[in-house]
């Protein structure tokens, strides 16, 4: 697998219109020289950075899942990444089925399992973004 087995692991992802474009769509992170997330491995949590602040014609809505869920990761997004920041936007700020338990407010360990589980996408809909770049950051573990 590549990752020392208990050891914590933090890969980087990144997002930016002048390369992926912001069309209306699932769009997959670009990984930043990391290994691959592959089965079995654990996600702790992730938090982002908007680098550049995202733009839109409209009012898009903007989440981070994977293929098997969307929105799983972050819910709606757009209104946090509106402004550059260096200032991370961490799990349990924003709703996150899989990472995060928004009902009883605590976070959620998720293992990595079938192929649809392993990417990493940002989802925009309803506009397209019009410039924007974020870096995602996933903490995880191989038990």
């Amino acid at each position: 697998m590549g990752f020392e087995k208990g050891k914590l692991h933090v890969n980087k992802y990144e997002w930016d219109f002048a390369v992926d474009g912001g069309a209306t769509s699932a769009i997959a992170f670009r990984n930043l020289g990391n290994n691959a997330l592959v089965a079995g491995l654990v996600v702790k949590r992730m938090w982002l950075v908007a680098n550049t602040a995202v733009t839109s014609e409209g009012t898009p809505t903007l989440t981070i899942g994977n293929t098997a869920d969307a929105d799983g990761y972050f819910a709606d997004i757009f209104a946090l990444v509106t402004t550059s920041a260096k200032l991370a936007v961490q799990q349990g700020e924003v709703a996150g089925a899989l990472i995060w338990d928004d009902t009883n407010d605590h976070a959620l360990d998720y293992k990595l399992g079938a192929a649809n589980t392993l990417d990493l996408n940002l989802t925009i809909g309803t506009a397209a973004a019009t410039a924007g770049k974020i870096t995602l950051y996933v903490e995880f573990y191989r038990p």
